[in-house]
């Protein structure tokens, strides 16, 4: 419905830009996601940890209990050192600075985040792929 209906709709303070009728829903939907996925998030780590217990938690000799704080706390780790480490200039996008502090750090923080962790999954698949080669 976005991109079908009104869509060439100019936008009132600039008529060089396009103001989508259904862009309110977009925003309204992509914000009850994102607390329906910090929700599910919160939940699974909550259950997670319930079910494990406080015992070491071993399947097929694999520490299953050790490698998920591991991650969990490796995750949260580099989220926080990429907010940190984020840049907070300010930036200008279709002549309108932006100059907001804090949604910048975060913006930074979602993109190194995500481009380290998809570097250390190609490094994964890479490893794990030579590492298992028959002779």
């Amino acid at each position: 419905m976005f991109w079908l209906v009104g869509f060439d709709r100019p936008f009132d303070e600039n008529p060089n830009f396009t103001a989508p009728i259904f862009t309110d829903w977009l925003l309204i939907l992509s914000y009850l996601l994102v607390i329906a996925t910090m929700g599910l998030g919160f939940w699974s780590v909550y259950r997670s940890l319930r079910q494990n217990g406080k015992g070491e938690s071993y399947d097929n000799n694999i520490p299953v209990k050790k490698i998920g704080y591991t991650i969990g706390i490796g995750s949260l780790v580099l989220l926080v050192l990429s907010f940190l480490l984020g840049s907070s200039d300010t930036m200008t996008i279709n002549g309108v600075k932006y100059a907001d502090w804090f949604w910048l750090k975060i913006s930074d923080m979602f993109i190194y985040t995500s481009l380290i962790l998809m570097l250390l999954a190609i490094g994964a698949v890479i490893y794990g792929a030579t590492k298992y080669i028959r002779r």
